[in-house]
Order: C-alpha cells, then structure tokens, then sequence
C-alpha cells in the first residue's frame, strides 16, 4: 500500500474513532467540509496544515503516515488528557466507562489485554475491586452506568468523619419517602429554577407543612438556596436546587444496595483490613475452623 492510501485509511480511521464527521473535523480546523473529503479521498492537506490536523485528531503526524516510532516515552497522563478533550462530548460517557472499566479488569493477573465492556448484561451487575489500598465499584447495565473509586487512607475512612450527628440527620431526611420525592421533582428542574414550596406541595400531593420541614433541611445541609420575592401578596421566599453532584450518586448507590451486589464482572478481592480501620477488643487470629469428618462418622 503507498503512502498515500495509508494516509489516506489512517485519516478515516482516527476520525471515526473520535465519532467525528468530516463536518466537524472541518470545523476544529477552519477549513471547508469538502478539503476533508479530498484529503480523504484523493489529496494530501496543504503542508501548514498538517500539524493542526494531527492535533485536532489528537494524533501524531507519524502515525498518520502509518510511522511506527521506537523508544519513545509515553506521557499517560497527557494522553488521558488529550484523548478526553478531543473525543465529542456525546461520546465521552461511553470513552470514561470503557477506561474505568479496563482499570478495574487490569488488576485481575490473567487478564492481559485491555478489557471491553459487552453490549448488554442479562442481570444487574457490577464490576469491583477491594485491597488494602483502594476500593472500586462500577455498575455496568447501560440503563444507568457509574464508577466509583476511593483511596483506602491509613487512618481508614471513618478518620473523616467529623460530624456523625449531621450525617445521621442527613439519612434521617433520605429515609422518608416524600423527601425523595421532593428531591426528584428538585432535582428534574433547569438550573437556576426557583421552587415555590406551595407548587410543589400541590404538584407532588404532599401536604404544604411536610415539604417546608423537608426543604428547611435540605436548606441547613445548603443542598437548597434561598431568595426572597416581593409579590404584590407580600414577600415571599423560593428556593432553588443546588444540583449537588453527591445527592444523586448517594441514591443510586443506596438504590444498587438495596438490590443486592450479586453478578460480578469481574470482582477482584485482596484485602487483609476493612476501609474503617478502628476494630476494638481482642484480635484472636485466625478464624477456628471445623475439623474434617472421622472416619466412622455418619
């Protein structure tokens, strides 16, 4: 094959790889969608032109040219950031769950090749790691996909906690139906939409004294702001919904919870201590075991 057509079929490849169309490939470079059509199909881009396609691809021109370069050091962190940037922003969930996902299946020993997630699973399942340094869940079902990670500090996780009263205050709210209720209905609004507590007890058949005691705690926990109106009826006060990014991961994982962590793909598991690190009493070791049957046991 010339070097031409090499060009050529790396140009179409790395495009539709990014899910880009010659459209919009043409706009990241100020040119007109037809040039891309001929560099694609029967011309090479101006010289000057060269070195902003290869960026607007997020490629290299050697590997455009099909140059394989040997010995070269690879800037992970830059990829990750340049691979990100340059993929169309109604790709980019499926490029982070795909990555998260190889992340977790690399610290299985026998898988040696980068993982890919399948196109549908039959069951809820999940995708997790737990060792002495980290903890990983994601759930894999396209109906809704997440991934989780958290660093296992020394001092264990409960070391954050420095307000246990107002986290039990928190799920004190969440344990009540209609506070998830007026959440979702919150929470379903533009950004900036201001809520008055009336409309919402009548949208949401919710009696007008249990949404304000409601949207007062969501308001102490600043999940909620406040403004005051003037109305020709007098002052008023209207709330608007922070749109928190941990509320909703907070719900759904209560929700993945309650279903139960049953189908795993894949689970690794090596850890020797819990995330909470502060186990009082004696520590006896192992575990006593059951002695195996005697041999004229029935």
């Amino acid at each position: 094959m010339d070097k031409k057509n090499i060009f050529r079929r790396n140009l179409v490849a790395r495009r539709r790889e990014l899910g880009l169309t010659q459209e919009q490939l043409a706009q990241r470079m100020n040119v007109s969608p037809q040039a891309v059509s001929k560099w694609e199909n029967s011309s090479y881009p101006d010289a000057e032109l060269l070195p902003l396609l290869a960026k607007s691809l997020n490629t290299s021109l050697d590997a455009l040219f099909g140059i394989k370069a040997s010995g070269e050091s690879v800037d992970l962190l830059q990829l990750i950031h340049d691979t990100v940037q340059s993929t169309a922003p109604e790709k980019r969930p499926e490029l982070l769950m795909q990555m998260f996902y190889t992340a977790v299946c690399a610290y299985r020993p026998n898988f040696q090749k980068a993982a890919k997630l399948k196109d549908d699973y039959e069951q809820e399942t999940f995708a997790g790691v737990k060792t002495d340094n980290e903890i990983m869940l994601s759930r894999l079902n396209r109906d809704l996909r997440y991934f989780m990670y958290m660093e296992d500090p020394p001092e264990g996780v409960n070391s954050y906690f420095t307000n246990t009263k107002n986290m039990a205050r928190l799920l004190k709210t969440l344990a009540d139906e209609d506070a998830i209720r007026i959440i979702s209905y919150l929470g379903s609004g533009r950004r900036n939409k201001m809520h008055s507590p009336a409309v919402i007890s009548k949208r949401l058949q919710i009696p007008d004294e249990k949404v304000q005691y409601v949207i007062d705690r969501l308001d102490r926990f600043g999940l909620v702001w406040r403004v005051g109106v003037d109305l020709e009826e007098g002052e008023t006060i209207m709330y608007g919904y922070t749109h928190s990014q941990a509320l909703p991961m907070l719900l759904v994982l209560a929700e993945s919870i309650c279903n139960y962590f049953s189908s795993w793909d894949p689970s690794y598991d090596v850890h020797t201590h819990g995330v909470f690190k502060n186990e009082t009493g004696s520590v006896t070791g192992d575990l006593p075991q059951v002695s195996w049957w005697k041999e004229d046991e029935v």
